[in-house]
């Protein structure tokens, strides 16, 4: 971890390693999808018709990854899993991103249902950020994370199961 700038407490501005890390394996599946050229890609496709909900997920969504990356603690390690609270929450994080994963398998493959796609895609990753959040006790990108799990599964549910444009 880089600290630059104090902020308050034992938070400041500068670069998280393992942050940066967790951001780069978040985002494999959106790496090699040019590779993968599925079929139908109704996510990549998706017009949300309520534009603020869009713009609020938007909001939320990049400050979430800005403090997942510039956020660092100075009481905080850059990797344990020594107490209780660390490694339930850092297998919570794990958990998420394993679901992640499997989500965009099936979705990879053709197996594009509604529920499976706002499970593993849509709640799943703003889940990852928050539990892993907690494990590393940044509880503002806790805050945020929180607020973008809310609007990022409601825009997954109006999407892909109230508008029932999903391929079975």
């Amino acid at each position: 971890m880089i600290k630059f700038v104090h902020l308050f407490k034992n938070y400041y501005l500068g670069l998280s390693f393992i942050g940066i890390i967790a951001f780069v394996i978040q985002e494999i599946p959106y790496i090699i999808m040019p590779f993968i050229k599925p079929a139908s890609n109704p996510i990549m496709n998706m017009q949300n018709e309520i534009q603020w909900i869009e713009r609020t997920q938007g909001v939320v969504g990049t400050l979430s990854m800005i403090l997942l990356m510039l956020i660092v603690r100075d009481d905080v390690q850059l990797f344990s899993i020594a107490s209780t609270k660390e490694k339930i929450f850092f297998s919570f994080t794990v958990l998420m991103i394993l679901i992640n994963f499997a989500g965009w398998t099936f979705y990879y493959l053709g197996y594009q249902n509604g529920w499976v796609i706002v499970v593993s895609q849509f709640a799943a990753v703003p889940l990852y950020y928050l539990f892993f959040g907690i494990w590393k006790s940044n509880y503002l990108l806790v805050g945020t994370a929180s607020l973008f799990f809310l609007i990022h599964t409601i825009n997954g549910y109006l999407n892909f199961i109230v508008k029932k444009e999903f391929i079975w």
